[in-house]
C-alpha cells in the first residue's frame, strides 16, 4: 500500500485512478529534478504530454506497474484528471518547469509539473521513499493479451504456489498505467532470482511478488500492436517445452540473432576478456619447467594484496575438527595419513611460524568422506574463502579466477563418439603435480598435530605446513591446472598429444581410436608425455578388453 494514503497494491495491481485518460505519476529518484532525469522524461512524452506508446514498448530503462481495468463514462473524465492526486491525498510541492524532446520529435515542448512525495510499502515488509512528479497523462489504454505458453497447465500448476505480483490475462484486456517507474529504482524492486517458463518467457522476482515478462512464441498477423503485460523485441522462431529452472539473472539479447548464429557444438572459439588476457600473460611469463614439474605463481589482482593472516581462525577451525573426530579415531587416523602421504611426497613442507618467504596466511580445512569412492575415500578439503570479519578479503577474493580452460563438452562428446574404440583415463590427483614457487607457498599455510596419538590442539602440539604444489580449493587452482596442462600437450610435437589436447577436460581424458593397435600406441605415448610432467594417467577405462590388458 502506499502508507498514509489507504492505497492497496495487491499483486501489483495499483488500484487507483480508473480511467482511459487520467492523472498519472511520473516516477524519479528522490531530490531535486536534475539533467538525468530531465531527458529521462524527455524521451518518453510526446507533444500532448502523453508518454508514447512506442517509448514505453522499446525503452529498455522503464518498467511498467499496471493499474486494474475500469470503465467510467467519457463525461467523468475531465472532471477526473486530478482526482488521483486528490485522493491520495497528494502534498504538492513548488510547481516546476520541465523542457521535453519526445521520441521521434525534434521541438521542445515545456510543461509544468508539481513534485510530491510518497512512500511506497513492499510485500514481506520494508518500504521506499520516491519523489513523483504529477502529470496529466502517462499514457493512453494498453492492451493485455492472454499469455501464449506451451503447457498451459504446467505453468498454471506452478503458479498456483506462487505469490504472483499481477494477474495473468486470460482475455483481452484494455488498461491503463498509473504509475511509471524508472530504472533508478529497478535494481531496488527486483530481486536476483528467475523461472524460466519457455525461451525469452521468465517469472522475475520482485518486492512485489513474482511478475511474468519477456517475450512469447505468439505471431498475430492480424494485429502489429504488442503486448504491454509481456514486454517483447521480437518473436521466438522456435516453441519449446516448460522449464522451471532458477537463474541468478534475466539474459535481454534480442532474438535476432538466433538468425545468424551457430549454437555451440565444440566449433566456437575460446573467448577471453580484458581480464582472461592479463591472467594468461602472467600465467605464461612466470611457468617455470625443472626437474620434470612445471611451477606456477598465483595470478594476484593487486602487486601487494591486503589480506591477514587467518591464523587465529585456522586454529580454531583446526580444534572444532579434532573435537567432532575425537569420538572416531579411525577418521582422524585416515585424515593423519593423508597429512603424512603429502609430506613424504614433498606436496607439503613443515616451516616455522616465524619464518616467511613472503604473504603469510592460513587455510582451514576439513575432510570431505565418500565411501563408495574407489581410490580416495576421505578427502581433505581447503577453505580458500573463509575470513575472520566480513570487511577482510580472503585468499579468494585477492585471486583472479582465470579464463575457463574446459573444452566445449559437447564437442567432446561428439568426438569421442566418433571412434570406434572408446577410451577415458583419469589424471592422479592432477593439481598436486604442479610446483608453487617459494614466493607463493606461504599464502598456503594451514595446520595440523604433531602428534595424533594426543589429539590436543595446544599450542606445543600444533604443526604448522605449507604447500609446495597447487592445492584444491583455491580460486585459480582449475584455471592453471588446465593451463600447465595445454601448455604442456601444446609444446609436445605429436599427434597424440594434440588428440589428448582435444580431449582433456578437467583431470580426465576422453577420446578415442578406431583399431586395437592404435589404442596401444595412444596408451604408451599418453602415458609417456604426461610422465614428463610429473604426472599419472591411471584408471583406464575402455570397450575394448586389449586395452584394460595393456593397462593392467
Amino acid at each position: 500500500m502506499l502508507k498514509a494514503i489507504e492505497v492497496s497494491i495487491e499483486k501489483m495491481e495499483l488500484y487507483v485512478s480508473k480511467l482511459e485518460n487520467q492523472t498519472g505519476l511520473i516516477i524519479e529518484a528522490v531530490g531535486e529534478q536534475d539533467e538525468k532525469g530531465e531527458k529521462m522524461m524527455n524521451d518518453m512524452i510526446d507533444e500532448d504530454n502523453n508518454v508514447c506508446d512506442s517509448a514505453v514498448n522499446m525503452c529498455s530503462k522503464l518498467e511498467l506497474l499496471k493499474t486494474k481495468t475500469s470503465e467510467m463514462p467519457e463525461d467523468e473524465v475531465k472532471e477526473d484528471e486530478e482526482r488521483l492526486a486528490r485522493t491520495l491525498d497528494l502534498q504538492r510541492e513548488e510547481e516546476q518547469e520541465i523542457r521535453l524532446v519526445t521520441f521521434g520529435s525534434e521541438k521542445e515542448k515545456v510543461i509544468k509539473t508539481s513534485p510530491t512525495k510518497v512512500v511506497l510499502e513492499m510485500k514481506g515488509g520494508g518500504d521506499m521513499k520516491i519523489t513523483a512528479n504529477i502529470v496529466p497523462n502517462i499514457t493512453g489504454s494498453i492492451y493485455r493479451k492472454p499469455v501464449n505458453v506451451t503447457e498451459m497447465k504446467s505453468f498454471k500448476e506452478l503458479t498456483q504456489s506462487m505469490d504472483l505480483a499481477d494477474t495473468v490475462p486470460t482475455e483481452i484486456e484494455t488498461d491503463t498505467i498509473d504509475l511509471l517507474i524508472g530504472n533508478d529504482f529497478y535494481l531496488d524492486i527486483i530481486l536476483g532470482h528467475k523461472i524460466e517458463i519457455q525461451p525469452g518467457l521468465y517469472l522475475l522476482a520482485s518486492k512485489f511478488g513474482w511478475i511474468l515478462t519477456g517475450r512469447t512464441n505468439e505471431v498475430n498477423e492480424e494485429s502489429s500492436e504488442a503486448n504491454m503485460l509481456i514486454l517483447t523485441h521480437g518473436q521466438n522462431i522456435s516453441k519449446t517445452e516448460v522449464f522451471t529452472n532458477l537463474d541468478d539473472s534475466i539474459p535481454c539479447q534480442p532474438n535476432l540473432e538466433d538468425f545468424w548464429q551457430l549454437e555451440s557444438i565444440g566449433i566456437k572459439d575460446l573467448s577471453f576478456n580484458t581480464e582472461d588476457d592479463t591472467v594468461m600473460n602472467h600465467f605464461k611469463d612466470n611457468l617455470i619447467f625443472q626437474d620434470n614439474r612445471y611451477s606456477v605463481k598465483w595470478p594476484w589482482k593487486d602487486e601487494n594484496p591486503d589480506i591477514p593472516d587467518n591464523r587465529p581462525l585456522a586454529v580454531g577451525r583446526l580444534k572444532s575438527l579434532v573435537s567432532k573426530f575425537q569420538s572416531k579415531p579411525d577418521i582422524l587416523n585416515k585424515y593423519n595419513d593423508v597429512i603424512v602421504d603429502q609430506l613424504d611426497k614433498n606436496i607439503i613442507e613443515k616451516v616455522e611460524r616465524k619464518f616467511r618467504d613472503g604473504i603469510c596466511h592460513y587455510i582451514p580445512h576439513h575432510a570431505v568422506i565418500k565411501p563408495d569412492k574407489a581410490t580416495t575415500k576421505l578427502r581433505v578439503v581447503y577453505d580458500a574463502s573463509a575470513k575472520t570479519r566480513s570487511d577482510n578479503r580472503s585468499l579468494n577474493e585477492c585471486l583472479y579466477r582465470g579464463p575457463v580452460m574446459l573444452r566445449d563438452l559437447c564437442g567432446l562428446l561428439m568426438r569421442f563418439r566418433l571412434h570406434k574404440i572408446g577410451i577415458v583415463a583419469d589424471i592422479e590427483k592432477a593439481f598436486l603435480q604442479i610446483g608453487l614457487q617459494k614466493s607463493q607457498r606461504d599464502v598456503t599455510r594451514f595446520l595440523w598435530l604433531k602428534d595424533i596419538s594426543s589429539p590436543s590442539t595446544d599450542p606445543y602440539n600444533i604443526q604448522e605446513y605449507r604447500f609446495c604444489r597447487v592445492p584444491f580449493g583455491i580460486i585459480s587452482s582449475p584455471f592453471i591446472l588446465g593451463a600447465t596442462m595445454d601448455y604442456h600437450l601444446e609444446t609436445c610435437d605429436s599427434e597424440i598429444a594434440q588428440q589428448l589436447r582435444d580431449g582433456i577436460y578437467m583431470d580426465n581424458v576422453i577420446t578415442g581410436v578406431d583399431s586395437v593397435s592404435e589404442a596401444s600406441d595412444l596408451y604408451k605415448e599418453s602415458k609417456q608425455i604426461f610422465s614428463e610432467a610429473s604426472m599419472n594417467l591411471r584408471e583406464w577405462a575402455s570397450n575394448d578388453a586389449s586395452l584394460h590388458q595393456c593397462a593392467s
